[in-house]
């Protein structure tokens, strides 16, 4: 009974925190300081707008104006607008503005704990749990005034979203749009001002930087991130010191391990305490590994070297955590949380179009993809409830998917902030959990079981089912679903 009762209060505090996001008063306060409502006989209220590009579109990859404005007579009938009218509204500096402030409050309800945390065991020595990754969003080639492409083949104009993930609790932590020429390095040491004592920040080579790694050990925080092949690797921290050939030591010293743990120090200049975990992949990854290398560079006109086909054979991780946290044969099942991230960037852009951002205006990309965002920060605290309800109460593991196309199916979401009833369809929610919302079952362990297990490195790199990074054709551990 009083577990019930606990569920029931988290969701009316959900509830509250999204309704706060909703409050009429606010949003039409904040539409006047914005400058979106600049007259009190305008036909449409800051509440009507934020429902409009949130709630109301939830997964339509695009909707004409003449569809917003038909739906905008269903969520107020006086807001009777004409497509040309709303068309200027989407297209104004104030429109994206408010949106931006509305995702703002949407963000700062979302980071209020209402629950306690998931911690399979491989997460519960660290205090919270960070995944920092980015997504690319491709725009009309005449934004890239606005929002500048990667270059090369990709395309002239694209925008970024820098993601960082608190993965015990479900939170979208921060989030931060730039170009799409901006690379992921530039923002490595953005997760240093949020973290604190015993934190973990999981990343790719992207985020790799010496400096970052260094300020998040400042904070008396940890980090897990794969080796950089062009860092400096030492031996000691003396003056006089060689670096070393990773590949080179570990054949020569210890030939026989699959597993190997070293305590190192990082670049040439100011030498980085740390530990490089090395795990030798099977034999079959390797090759394939090894196979794309040649692939790779074959298009260019040239061989990879032995020294690199020495290196894809194996694993490199990084790690400041001591070895009573973090063994070494359970690292690579711990990075493995970090595809989680990509996941999530899947259903963004499958279920709710985070990337279908169509104009030709950096006012209206910036209106869809706010009110989008906002959507999404929204979903993340249901699904998370959802995923904190299935764990302790079930001992199962919801399907996100399902979840989000749950919410989608009928409208339900929309028609809940309609008719205020949204306590009561999170309530409905966590009743069909167990019928149709949990992943189904099968005979490979998933990402939390192995998490709950401290599965080792042998299970992390299983040989049927590979996946590329974009990282150096690196191959990552199995996706799981």
């Amino acid at each position: 009974m009083k577990f019930i009762e606990k569920v029931k209060n988290i969701a009316k505090k959900i509830s509250n925190n999204i309704l706060k996001i909703f409050n009429k008063e606010d949003l039409n306060g904040l539409a006047r300081e914005t400058g979106f409502i600049q007259r009190s006989t305008g036909r449409i209220e800051g509440e009507d707008f934020v429902r409009l590009m949130t709630a109301e579109i939830l997964g339509e990859e695009s909707v004409s104006c003449e569809g917003l404005c038909d739906i905008l007579r269903q969520i107020n009938p006086e807001a009777d607008m004409t497509p040309q009218a709303l068309n200027e509204r989407l297209n104004k500096k104030e429109s994206a503005e408010y949106l931006k402030e509305v995702f703002g409050i949407a963000m700062k309800e979302n980071l209020s704990p209402v629950r306690s945390d998931i911690s399979p065991s491989l997460l519960s020595p660290f205090g919270r749990v960070f995944i920092q990754d980015s997504t690319v969003v491709t725009l009309h080639e005449k934004l890239a005034g606005e929002f500048r492409g990667s270059g090369g083949s990709a395309s002239a104009s694209s925008l970024k979203i820098d993601i960082i993930y608190e993965l015990k609790q479900d939170i979208i932590q921060n989030t931060e749009i730039s170009g799409g020429n901006v690379p992921d390095q530039r923002r490595a040491e953005t997760v240093t001002g949020i973290l604190r004592k015993n934190d973990l920040i999981i990343r790719d080579m992207g985020y790799f930087t010496l400096n970052s790694l260094k300020k998040i050990g400042e904070e008396k925080a940890f980090f897990l991130s794969r080796l950089f092949k062009g860092a400096n690797v030492y031996l000691s921290a003396d003056k006089d010191a060689e670096s070393v050939s990773l590949p080179k030591y570990l054949n020569k010293k210890f030939k026989s391990l699959s597993v190997c743990d070293i305590n190192v120090c990082l670049g040439e200049k100011e030498k980085l305490p740390c530990r490089v975990i090395a795990c030798r992949l099977p034999d079959g990854t390797a090759a394939e590994r090894c196979r794309n290398a040649r692939k790779k560079a074959g298009k260019k006109g040239r061989m990879p070297s032995k020294e690199y086909l020495a290196w894809l054979k194996f694993g490199f991780f990084v790690t400041n955590a001591p070895l009573e946290i973090l063994k070494a044969e359970s690292a690579p099942t711990l990075y493995r949380v970090r595809w989680q991230i990509e996941l999530t960037f899947k259903y963004w852009k499958s279920l709710l179009s985070i990337d279908i951002l169509k104009g030709t205006r950096r006012e209206r990309i910036e209106c869809f993809l706010y009110g989008r965002l906002t959507a999404i920060v929204i979903l993340t605290a249901i699904c998370g409830f959802a995923s904190w309800y299935a764990y302790n109460c079930l001992k199962k593991e919801i399907s996100f998917h399902k979840v989000i196309n749950w919410l989608k199916r009928k409208g339900r979401l929309s028609e809940a902030f309609r008719s205020g009833s949204l306590k009561e369809l999170i309530e409905e929610l966590l009743k069909n959990i167990s019928k149709s919302l949990c992943k189904q079952k099968r005979k490979r362990k998933t990402t939390r079981q192995l998490l709950d297990e401290a599965a080792p490195f042998t299970e992390s790199f299983p040989s049927d089912e590979t996946e590329n990074d974009d990282d150096n054709n690196l191959i990552l551990f199995k996706k799981q679903s």
